[in-house]
């Protein structure tokens, strides 16, 4: 037999074991594929995670790039505000016609002194005149530069404009001679304007300058300030228009009054008085001449009080009481009240019913409605006090007596009716004191059952 044979157990036990061997290397290739998978999305999720990051990163480097673009924006529009609201611009273009001036009417200057000729004297060059160009300009360029110093200083500056407008209009009209002579009258004007407009822009600048070198603020305040200044003044015109209408009706109206109030406005220092005040004093004074009189006395004397208190002292030294009262008033003051404490007598209001009523209104708060007591009670309210209105007698056994009840249908006593009785009476002292009046107004019921009450309360208590 040959020596490769094999059993069936071998070659399956063989075959087992190449079928394990494979299983595993296909499990193995799956595991690194799935593996590569992995890394593969892990690469893929990075990748991903780091554009995002970096589009990130863009975005924040393009806002602060926009940031840096606006502050920069914003900062050259303040650079510009600034030279606008300084007049930058302005100045540096005034000196350059200023020296563009003095460049053109040299020349023609210097052309006209040197033209001249003396009487009798050789056709040459008056070589001797060529300073007095030059001196004429700088004269005018020093009177300029005064001005700037006046301004500095706080001197006058008028008689530097003299001086500057008095050479600048000897040199115009030399160069516009000289020119129109040369060079017809065009050419004249344009050299005559070279002498005059350069040393007139310069003052005008000092004097803008001048008149806004105390003032820190910006064109927005500016602008702001001159609205709210043309407010003010239409509110001011408003008013002004206001009082005076008011005015010319108080004079048509009140003539004494007005002439009154002039005079005190007059009498007073400029501002220091409201026209109302005045015109409440002028009705005072029309009124009461003989208490102003005195009232003026009082306030022309030295360490004097205030108008008001000078005329409340004045008051008490003519009529002996306070402001606005006088012997007449305390008069029918008094003959007011005796007319008064005649009518409560009258109506059996007298002090001692006054204070029991006040006792009551405290122990009894709440008063019962109805005529016998329990229906239709009413909280909230004390006992009622006779009314001083003329129609109250009737609540003082005066107005016709109701009808009666049938005897068969007597309503029987509340024993909290009896309790309440019983307070009062010892709130009055006794029940001896005890009244059928004041039973029906402690309980809010009618004669007959305050009678019973009475009745009921009395033999106990005695």
């Amino acid at each position: 037999m040959s020596s490769s044979y094999r059993s069936w157990e071998e070659r399956e036990a063989s075959a087992t074991k190449t079928r394990a061997e494979a299983a595993l290397l296909a499990a193995q290739a799956e595991a690194a594929k799935q593996d590569l998978g992995a890394g593969a999305a892990k690469t893929a999720t990075e990748q991903l995670a780091e554009q995002v990051k970096q589009a990130r990163f863009r975005k924040q480097l393009t806002a602060i790039e926009d940031d840096a673009a606006d502050d920069q924006a914003q900062r050259d529009e303040r650079r510009r505000e600034a030279a606008l609201d300084k007049g930058v611009v302005f100045k540096k273009l005034v000196t350059v016609i200023f020296v563009l001036g003095l460049l053109a009417s040299l020349p023609s200057l210097i052309t006209y002194f040197l033209d001249l000729r003396a009487e009798g004297g050789a056709d040459r060059p008056a070589w001797y005149l060529l300073p007095v160009p030059f001196f004429l300009e700088l004269l005018a360029f020093t009177a300029v530069k005064g001005t700037q110093w006046a301004v500095r200083k706080g001197f006058a500056r008028w008689p530097f404009w003299l001086l500057t407008a008095t050479l600048a209009g000897f040199a115009g009209f030399i160069n516009g001679a000289k020119g129109a002579e040369l060079f017809g009258p065009i050419a004249g004007l344009a050299l005559a304007a070279t002498s005059i407009v350069g040393p007139v822009l310069v003052e005008v600048r000092e004097i803008i300058e001048a008149r806004s070198a105390g003032d820190n603020r910006d064109a927005a305040q500016r602008a702001a300030d001159k609205a709210k200044a043309r407010a003010e003044a239409a509110t001011a015109k408003e008013r002004e228009q206001r009082e005076k209408r008011q005015d010319a009706d108080r004079k048509v109206m009140f003539p004494k009054q007005y002439e009154a109030y002039l005079k005190i406005l007059a009498s007073v220092p400029a501002g220091s008085m409201d026209r109302d005040e005045a015109w409440k004093e002028a009705g005072a004074a029309v009124r009461f001449p003989d208490v102003h009189d005195r009232m003026l006395s009082l306030i022309s004397l030295p360490g004097a009080p205030s108008r008001p208190e000078a005329f409340a002292a004045s008051w008490r030294d003519l009529y002996g009481g306070p402001l606005g009262v006088t012997a007449n008033v305390l008069d029918r003051r008094l003959k007011a009240e005796a007319d008064l404490a005649s009518v409560l007598e009258a109506a059996e209001v007298t002090p001692e019913r006054i204070a029991v009523d006040r006792l009551l209104a405290d122990l009894f708060p709440t008063r019962t409605g109805g005529d016998d007591g329990p229906a239709g009670a009413v909280t909230g309210k004390g006992p009622q006090g006779p009314s001083k209105t003329p129609g109250a007698l009737e609540g003082k056994g005066k107005r016709p007596v109701r009808q009666q009840p049938a005897e068969g249908g007597v309503k029987p006593l509340e024993a909290a009716h009896v309790e309440q009785v019983k307070k009062l009476a010892e709130g009055l002292g006794g029940t001896d004191r005890l009244s059928v009046r004041k039973i029906r107004e402690a309980v809010g019921c009618r004669t007959e059952y305050a009678i019973r009450l009475r009745n009921a309360v009395q033999p106990e208590q005695s």
